[in-house]
């Protein structure tokens, strides 16, 4: 049974990206009515970097605050961002910045709370739920943002999107505060200790490699789709990466606390390679959909995963410092996949995806052969 908090951080962050990530799906084509085509490029990077050096101060602001305070600030600076998508360039720079930084709080503060809010034994039912909210809400504002542009233009779209952060933070308000634990050590020195632990960053490996791959094949399906099929197919199969996680995050999730979270986390793996080496092939339609609904699965798997297994490996004196851990390994993997395929527009990139899931496998396979109990002991003893 999903809990009333759980239910109120879902439909926040599902109101949250229902604004934000599909506003953020069509930044590029905006700009370009603009002539400013490099510019959604330039604030996806700003966004990403930002992202990553705040992952230390967004631990040391949601353990000082908590996370509840956290993700509401982080809400202003959501709306900030889409408001000022209709200013100059300078500000949409500087609210990139901004957003960046917001996203540092929001994340942590979620994984945190998501993990405070559930017991043990619901961490991937929860986690699945979330994120199942989550995508609903992602794939019915990218929808319905398309047909506000086509009905009005993009910047009244934009200020109508901009309220849904707003709303977000409404419902945040009504969450209940869970107290932060009073830490003698410092929670600079958690996460510098935490980049330091052999075990967290082979644990990070999951998160960098799934980010990664997402970041860096996602971006070029709709070429392939293109170039294999026609143009009229790219809307229909790319939607299959909203559907499958809004269809099957809640019950991957569930399974896991049932039948064990490295059995996902390996299912995961598996679908996620074969996908790849589909991909490989996808000059051929079939190969090229098989492909597509293998990696759409894999991801629906991964992301209740990677919010389930931060409370499966940490304690209260490293959850959050942890949580930002992981978060800066996704952030430094999506940075490099948009820099790689700025370069890269080949089947090599598959190939190279390939070699990344399975080396992050043989880094993190001697750990999930431990129990649980046994790696968050080491964790808490390496990470205090």
């Amino acid at each position: 049974m999903i809990n009333k908090e759980i239910k109120l951080l879902s439909l926040s962050f599902l109101l949250i990206f229902f604004g934000y990530n599909a506003t953020s799906q069509y930044l590029t084509t905006y700009f370009s009515t603009l002539g400013l085509q490099d510019l959604g490029f330039r604030s996806l990077i700003l966004i990403f970097l930002s992202f990553l050096v705040s992952g230390p101060i967004s631990a040391i602001v949601v353990s000082k605050y908590g996370a509840k305070k956290s993700m509401i600030i982080a809400c202003l600076f959501y709306f900030l961002f889409i408001a000022s998508l209709m200013g100059e360039v300078l500000l949409i720079y500087l609210t990139s910045i901004l957003v960046g930084f917001a996203a540092s709080l929001l994340w942590t503060g979620q994984n945190s709370y998501l993990v405070k809010a559930s017991v043990e034994k619901t961490y991937g039912e929860n986690s699945g739920f979330f994120n199942s909210a989550l995508t609903l809400g992602s794939a019915c504002g990218i929808l319905l943002l398309g047909l506000f542009i086509s009905t009005f233009n993009f910047k009244l779209s934009f200020l109508i999107y901009s309220t849904f952060p707003l709303m977000g933070l409404v419902l945040l308000s009504q969450l209940k505060d869970f107290p932060t634990e009073q830490q003698k050590t410092s929670q600079l020195k958690l996460v510098i200790k935490s980049i330091r632990s052999k075990t967290a960053l082979k644990l990070s490996a999951f998160y960098f490699s799934f980010s990664f791959i997402f970041g860096l094949v996602l971006g070029l399906v709709p070429l392939e789709i293109k170039n294999t099929l026609s143009i009229a197919y790219v809307g229909v199969l790319t939607f299959i990466f909203w559907i499958m996680p809004i269809l099957f995050s809640y019950i991957s999730g569930k399974i896991s606390d049932v039948k064990g979270r490295k059995i996902m986390i390996f299912a995961a793996y598996i679908f996620g390679v074969l996908g790849l080496t589909s991909l490989y092939f996808s000059q051929y339609s079939i190969p090229l959909i098989v492909a597509i609904v293998l990696l759409a699965l894999s991801y629906a798997i991964f992301r209740p995963m990677s919010f389930a297994l931060v409370g499966d490996v940490s304690v209260e004196r490293n959850l959050v410092p942890l949580t930002a851990l992981f978060w800066m390994a996704q952030n430094i993997a999506i940075l490099l996949a948009l820099l790689i395929s700025s370069v890269v527009q080949t089947g090599v990139i598959y190939l190279i995806s390939i070699v990344v899931i399975i080396a992050s496998l043989i880094v993190l396979y001697p750990l999930l052969k431990l129990d649980f109990k046994v790696l968050r002991l080491k964790l808490s003893q390496e990470v205090k």
